[in-house]
């Protein structure tokens, strides 16, 4: 599903700014574990941005603007996200977006998990979900992206192509 947002987003690695005079949101993702880059919410996104205006060699507290980040901070420096109750460490990138893209748009496509929380999906497959329900496609086929899910907009629900569910 689809939930308006401001987004805050950019392409590249490190604190890559765009072109001069080329109009662009910032994105904050992470690298999970399936190395799927995962965007951060607004509100933090324009939190990291803030704190890179101050320190761009930094630190950036998470649980400061959601609390189920709590544990997690990120070094500007380093470009990574630490989880310190676990002393994991994931990169993060700092994303440029075209204003008319999906997440130019603040639009975020979700999915509902098992345990009713809302999921976002990854950048690139909100950017496919969006351009296919903007062209009014029926459906959509996750497939050709690594994944066995079908999109249905009239019903707005996802299904499992292999468990039917």
């Amino acid at each position: 599903m689809s939930r308006p947002g401001q987004g805050v987003m950019l392409p590249g690695s490190g604190l890559g700014f765009p072109p001069q005079n080329v109009a662009r949101v910032v994105v904050w993702e992470w690298l999970n574990e399936h190395s799927r880059w995962r965007p951060y919410t607004a509100t933090v996104c324009h939190h990291i941005e803030n704190v890179l205006k101050e320190d761009a060699r930094g630190s950036v507290v998470l649980g400061q603007v959601d609390a189920q980040l709590v544990p997690y901070i990120i070094d500007l420096q380093s470009m990574h996200q630490f989880r310190q109750d676990t002393g994991t460490m994931r990169p993060v990138r700092r994303n440029f977006y075209d204003p008319s893209s999906a997440p130019g748009k603040g639009i975020v496509w979700e999915w509902e998990n098992d345990g009713g929380a809302w999921t976002a999906y990854d950048m690139d497959i909100c950017i496919t979900i969006q351009n296919a329900y903007e062209k009014q496609h029926p459906w959509l086929d996750l497939s050709s992206l690594g994944f066995c899910y079908l999109i249905y907009f009239n019903s707005m629900s996802q299904m499992n192509r292999q468990t039917r569910r």
